[in-house]
């Protein structure tokens, strides 16, 4: 498949298990070597942001968008093989996808188009307090290193 094959197979896919009441939903996921991530979240017309419950979670849906993501990823037109992807779907069929590359040793689950070193303290202690304060700090020093 070529690449605007496999983003209306995607669509496709997000369409099937849009919500009826939202107005944009989106797949945001991670592809390395030795492991993938995937997950579903839309906003409502009243602003509500809401995802799949656990027990609910669309997975093959997700399966087969990783595999999807991993051939397009695999194309020619891809310089830098991205590690991070946000896919988005409106309710008015406007499809949109982000890459970001991000290391895998940066990489945190639930953290996705961003790496830790990424994050500011605030961040860090509001949205993502799971994350080491140690290992935030070491992940920034190196980020420091590597722009100098």
């Amino acid at each position: 498949m070529n690449d605007q094959q496999i983003y209306q197979k995607i669509g496709e896919l997000l369409w099937s298990i849009m919500a009826e009441e939202a107005i944009i939903i989106f797949c945001t996921g991670t592809i390395y070597s030795d492991s993938n991530s995937y997950s579903f979240r839309w906003f409502t017309q009243n602003g509500e942001k809401k995802s799949f419950d656990f027990y609910k979670m669309p997975n093959e849906i997700g399966d087969q968008i990783i595999v999807l993501m991993e051939e397009l990823r695999c194309l020619d037109i891809f310089v830098e093989k991205w590690t991070h992807f946000k896919i988005s779907l409106t309710d008015d069929e406007k499809f949109n996808i982000d890459f970001a590359y991000i290391p895998e040793e940066d990489s945190w689950v639930s953290l996705y188009m961003k790496g830790i070193s990424d994050l500011s303290e605030e961040e860090l202690d509001q949205d993502y307090p799971q994350i080491p304060k140690e290992l935030w700090r070491e992940r920034v020093k190196l980020k420091d290193q590597n722009v100098k």
